[in-house]
């Protein structure tokens, strides 16, 4: 999410050396301030339609030369990422958020009227708004490809970083990231910036900050978190005019007003107080749980272990700015890559927070999915993983808190069990068996670890199902096979969902995932390159599920409704438009230069929401098989089994936009020849630098047709009749305008 507003000031001490004094160095680097950079310099940043896209399409080759660049100057990149939240870290990004949001409103309006140019450089100015650790999978995937260690922190990237340079690891021998590494006890230097053109890199010196600015190390902590961290909201008459006359403010104007105070944080609170309790009355004790935090701050020491430092002085209220302290286990889940943050966060702080949105809707349906139908997936994730942890964090209430009501608390999980679902999950988990490998290819020759079709398919046979039940000689035991457990996860997942029943049979939405996916297989085969399509059929079942894959003419921009055809007519292509926005348009590494659709973009954060809290259940699943020991804990492939699993992959709305665009002509639709001619000449005028859209054209079609099929199945059970008539006359409306060959040929 937004990354705080680093000070100016401190540009100016930075000095420049030679990228060679680099060679043959491991460098630790913040792998958010990494991505963050890649995004923000002038000569790379060529995106700024970001945040009305709902991600990045030239992202990866960017990485790609950036990683390239530090092999060629043979350096090594150590990429450290952030764990989970600080204490006061969810706050301060909403906070952030909602400001930006501000500025994306402002950039919608412009487009609205026209004002493209102008649009454009608006909503490149709120890049913060993206959530930086959704590119985190692809920064991965790319350091496992080319055999670089990295690593996840236990909360910030930074204090892990500030730790290896602290103690002058071998594995390091410079510490690259944010301006926030001072605060901890470094050595001195921290790298900022590297510019490959001209063989230079930028550097700051503590020590030489500090004799700058004639301070002690104390005194400048203090002053620094008084400006504001990404834990820490700034100090409120900083950011006063009226007091500061020179804004944005900086770390000399803090540390003035601390020197009027006896250089005492909670003097120079008592002189601001009225303007304080008008505006952020909590601040001091923020300051102060701030300030321990960074003075213990934990990380993993080489020997593996999970340690805060200065742990002799740790006070017994610890768990107010470090959190509740779970099992060094879960940490080792995370360092590994097996798990993500998002779950542990949950339990450390006793909070789920949803987090702002790109578009800043926060329409009826979104409110309702986030304050409600989500709250059971988060609910039955947490219990699956707290039943294996120590008491003191099993009866702790775990509340809710949303970015668009600062007053909103709901309670996610109740310490007393409460459940809102009387179905003991771990009963049904414990009845999945390891099925023989040759039992399985007896049944099922080409059968796909992990790839969902397979494990839905397989249980369309009553002699396969009969095998997944545990017995006494085939319970999950200290599991090896990566394989077996993708399967075993999936089909637990599918269980708690409610695709599969008691008697491990397929239930009505069962059938229709199956169907779905049976119909969506040749096209699957005909792209075997296009991924995380079976995946994508699974998302829009949910989204179904949730009510809100639907053809829906209610939405926060209608002038990005349809624009021909009537009612019935907008509704199904915008029904059709929902599901491309599931998949991916394959566009060069230039920027984005079509259409936008603040409409699909409300989606996409809806999409979003739901995936998100899917995979927290999927990995809950996962963190569960191998904390009763089922799975074998030592391992390597920690990072490859967890990203084969699903509910990773989020697309940008830019295919949703190029369907909708696409459809929303007047042309004879009956006509071969004219649809050939609107393919033909589509991509060139709408969007140019796509790789393949009559091929990703075919592909959206095909999803829709295949989702059709699945729901189909149900009979009207468990959708409405008017929804289902909805899709039915969207597959009307559809079935003229593809041609028989969506090539062209």
């Amino acid at each position: 999410m937004p990354v705080n507003f680093e000070d100016p000031w401190f540009k100016g001490q930075e000095v420049s050396y030679n990228v060679s004094e680099l060679q043959e160095c491991a460098i630790a680097v913040d792998a958010s301030y990494f991505l963050r950079q890649l995004l923000e310099q002038a000569e790379n940043y060529n995106e700024p339609l970001l945040t009305a896209l709902g991600g990045l399409t030239g992202i990866q080759a960017r990485i790609q030369v950036e990683l390239d660049n530090w092999l060629r100057n043979r350096t090594t990149p150590f990429f450290i990422f952030d764990g989970q939240p600080m204490v006061g870290q969810d706050e301060v990004t909403t906070k952030q958020g909602r400001e930006i949001q501000k500025q994306t409103g402002v950039a919608w309006k412009l487009y609205s009227e026209g004002q493209a140019e102008a649009a454009v450089a608006a909503f490149g100015e709120c890049a913060n708004l993206y959530n930086i650790q959704a590119l985190y999978p692809m920064l991965q995937d790319e350091l496992r490809l080319r055999k670089l260690h990295f690593l996840f922190a236990p909360f910030n990237a930074a204090a892990q970083i500030a730790y290896l340079d602290m103690i002058d690891s071998d594995q390091c021998g410079g510490i690259m990231g944010p301006l926030e590494l001072m605060l901890y006890p470094i050595q001195d230097c921290v790298i900022r910036s590297i510019d490959w053109a001209s063989n230079t890199c930028a550097a700051i010196s503590k020590k030489n900050v500090m004799k700058v600015l004639n301070v002690s190390e104390p005194h400048f902590i203090d002053a620094f978190l008084m400006t504001g961290t990404p834990f820490l909201p700034p100090f409120p008459p900083l950011t006063d005019s009226t007091l500061v006359k020179s804004q944005p403010y900086n770390i000399v104007d803090a540390i003035n007003m601390l020197r009027t105070a006896d250089k005492s944080v909670t003097m120079v609170s008592t002189t601001f107080h009225d303007l304080i309790k008008n505006q952020d009355p909590t601040w001091l004790d923020k300051y102060r749980k701030a300030w321990m935090a960074v003075k213990h701050f934990v990380y993993i020491a080489e020997s593996g272990e999970v340690k805060v430092h200065d742990a002799d002085h740790l006070t017994n209220d610890n768990h107010e700015y470090l959190g509740l302290q779970i099992p060094w286990e879960m940490f080792h889940y995370l360092n590994t890559g097996l798990i993500g943050p998002r779950l542990l966060s949950w339990i450390t702080h006793s909070q789920v927070y949803v987090l702002p949105t790109l578009d800043g809707s926060a329409t009826e349906e979104y409110k309702k999915l986030v304050s409600s139908q989500l709250v059971p997936l988060e609910e039955t994730a947490l219990s699956l993983v707290l039943a294996r942890l120590h008491r003191g964090i099993v009866y702790k209430d775990i509340k809710a808190k949303v970015w668009y009501d600062d007053n909103y608390s709901a309670t996610v999980l109740d310490h007393r069990h409460e459940a809102r679902t009387k179905t003991n999950y771990g009963v049904q988990m414990a009845t999945w068996g390891v099925i023989k490998e040759a039992d399985i290819k007896q049944h099922f020759p080409g059968f796909e670890h992990g790839s969902i079709f397979s494990e839905v398919h397989a249980l369309t046979k009553p002699d396969f199902v009969k095998l997944t039940f545990a017995k006494q000689e085939n319970k999950l035991r200290k599991v090896e096979s990566a394989s077996v457990i993708k399967s075993i996860c999936l089909w637990r997942y599918l269980h708690v969902r409610g695709y599969i029943d008691d008697q491990h049979n397929l239930t009505n939405w069962g059938k229709a995932l199956d169907r779905a996916m049976v119909t969506l297989e040749p096209v699957v085969k005909k792209f075997p390159t296009v991924p995380y399509l079976y995946e994508s059929v699974l998302v829009a079942m949910e989204m179904v599920r949730f009510g809100l894959l639907n053809g829906s003419l209610k939405v926060v921009e209608p002038l990005s409704l349809p624009m021909h055809g009537d009612d019935d007519d907008k509704s199904s292509l915008m029904l059709i438009s929902r599901c491309a926005t599931l998949l991916k348009l394959r566009h060069q590494a230039n920027g984005y230069t079509g259409p936008l659709s603040k409409n699909l973009l409300t989606f996409h954060s809806l999409a979003g929401e739901v995936r998100s809290a899917e995979r927290a259940l999927m990995e809950a699943i996962l963190a569960s098989l191998f904390l009763y020991g089922q799975g074998q804990r030592k391992r390597d492939d920690s990072w490859e089994l967890s990203h084969q699993l699903p509910f990773l992959f989020n697309p940008d709305v830019a295919l949703g936009i190029a369907v909708k665009t696409y459809f929303d002509e007047t042309i004879n639709w009956k006509s071969e020849k004219e649809k050939a001619e609107r393919l033909a000449t589509f991509p060139d005028a709408f969007v140019p630098y796509s790789m393949a859209f009559s091929e990703d054209l075919e592909i959206a079609c095909e999803f829709f047709e295949a989702v059709y099929a699945g729901l189909q199945t149900l009979d009207g059970q468990g959708i409405s009749a008017n929804d289902l008539k909805a899709w039915s006359k969207a597959n009307e409306y559809l079935s003229p305008r593809t041609l028989k060959d969506a090539s062209g040929n």
